[in-house]
């Protein structure tokens, strides 16, 4: 293949992979007016906020709640993902959604919205069930300790010998070995408000007897204090801000390349090959890739990898979604449908929802968007848009290399999901579909180069050797 893109012989900095993580790390760079370099194998940047059309209607891939980005019910006026934006001179337009998300449980008979701010979350459990409220207080206050002790560890205030931690920040010293459920329990929450908490969160699907609480803690806290926020246009949109950034301060951004070899130099990174044969050093090198498509693939296994996967441990990919993405002739109020996020299942039991069915036919939890709900007119004057999403094991699609049965069961899937949706949310959306498209794990891993699908990343929750040399053969 012949080399077709000039590049500088090096540079101060080079970024792998062009999706929001990378675009953030490149626009930092810039900002800090080094020569950096961003290199995207796709024909466009962005990664899972990419967006595609049928027909009349555009969809976003993943639509993004984004927290801490602007003024809170708290009375914090400015967020840390919002800072790190219009610092470095993107000034996205957020707008946040009056409720954090609702949640439909089967087998408890409720149907629960968890408001934005922790009085509100307090009082809105309370009233749904009697007697728990004064727990998720004190249950609450525990998250805001944990909160404050990151603050403090990642402040210019640690000093060695220093006894602080011990003396003000004991609840971070006796829940850090802690999983979420051993913290549940020692609340004695009811099964019922374990499931409302769980909700947002355990969207992610790990097993909550395997979830480290201190990171729980801190993504809950964060969330309901300050609430979350969607961008006011579709999510590819910030890739777009954010790549025009970049290009502004002298960065350079170059799609449709990809890093074939990360060139090494005893254990340290000084540059990058590309499939083109281009070979480009680099004072640093920072990969946004995943590390089992960045280690096995692309370095010397007799360098830095051995030492790079006792650093970053031991893990295993995540779940791989079937989604549905709905294209409806009317708006969300005429159908029924009053919620922008919500999950319907039978039970938050994250032990059961963590052992994903390994084959379509088979519902667990299903989490639904609706953008239209919060922004008026976003897909249209007189239609909008529904996406369902539930998560599968990465083989979920394995054997099923017959076309037309392929085709036959992600379509009988489908129905039956929407089947569901009508039945336990009494919205009436089937008459009114106009475009469908439906993704399956075997979609996702066409598109996106992740083994199975697996998109969400790594599952901290079950790590094992055997997952990664499997991925090195």
């Amino acid at each position: 293949m012949e080399k077709t893109r000039r590049f500088r012989s090096a540079y101060d900095a080079i970024v792998i992979g062009g999706g929001i993580s990378g675009l953030t790390a490149a626009l930092e760079l810039a900002h800090r007016n080094m020569r950096v370099l961003l290199l995207e194998q796709q024909n466009k940047t962005g990664g899972r906020t990419g967006s595609f059309v049928r027909g009349r209607y555009e969809f976003d891939v993943s639509r993004h709640e984004l927290c801490t980005c602007g003024s809170s019910l708290s009375g914090y006026t400015f967020g840390s993902v919002r800072s790190i934006l219009e610092n470095c001179g993107v000034y996205p337009d957020f707008v946040r959604p009056s409720d954090a998300y609702r949640i439909i449980l089967t087998e408890y008979g409720v149907d629960f919205t968890m408001p934005f701010g922790i009085e509100n979350a307090i009082n809105a459990i309370e009233k749904v069930d009697p007697g728990q409220g004064p727990k998720v207080r004190k249950y609450f206050k525990l998250c805001e300790e944990i909160y404050n002790t990151l603050l403090y560890l990642s402040s210019s205030e640690v000093q060695p010998g220093n006894r602080t931690m011990a003396a003000r920040h004991a609840s971070f010293l006796r829940t850090a070995a802690y999983s979420v459920e051993e913290v549940y329990r020692s609340f004695d929450f009811s099964p019922l408000t374990k499931n409302l908490l769980s909700a947002y969160p355990g969207s992610f699907m790990n097993r909550l007897d395997r979830t480290n609480f201190i990171v729980w803690a801190m993504m809950m806290y964060l969330y309901i204090r300050d609430g979350g926020c969607i961008l006011n246009k579709t999510s590819h949109a910030l890739a777009v801000d954010l790549e025009a950034r970049i290009r502004e301060l002298n960065g350079q951004v170059e799609t449709n390349v990809r890093v074939s070899k990360l060139i090494t130099e005893g254990d340290v990174v000084v540059g990058i090959q590309t499939a083109y044969g281009d070979q480009i050093r680099a004072g640093q090198v920072f990969s946004s890739l995943a590390q089992h498509t960045t280690y096995p693939e692309r370095m010397n296994r007799n360098t830095v990898l051995e030492n790079a996967l006792k650093l970053t441990g031991v893990k295993s990919i995540s779940g791989a979604p079937f989604a549905i993405f709905l294209g409806l002739d009317a708006l969300p109020k005429e159908m029924g449908i009053f919620s922008h996020a919500f999950f319907f299942t039978g039970d938050m039991n994250m032990r059961h929802i963590y052992n994903r069915p390994k084959g379509l036919g088979a519902w667990n939890k299903v989490a639904v968007t609706c953008p239209d709900v919060v922004l008026p007119c976003f897909t249209g004057p007189d239609r909008c848009q529904l996406s369902f999403t539930c998560l599968y094991e990465p083989d979920a699609m394995s054997g099923q290399t017959d076309p037309a049965r392929y085709q036959i069961n992600k379509e009988a899937f489908a129905d039956v999901l929407i089947n569901q949706f009508e039945l336990i949310t009494g919205a009436m959306i089937r008459s009114h579909i106009e475009e469908i498209e439906i993704a399956t794990p075997s979609t996702y891993a066409h598109y996106s180069g992740e083994p199975g699908g697996a998109i969400c990343g790594y599952d901290p929750t079950r790590g094992t050797i055997e997952t990664i040399e499997r991925l090195r053969i």
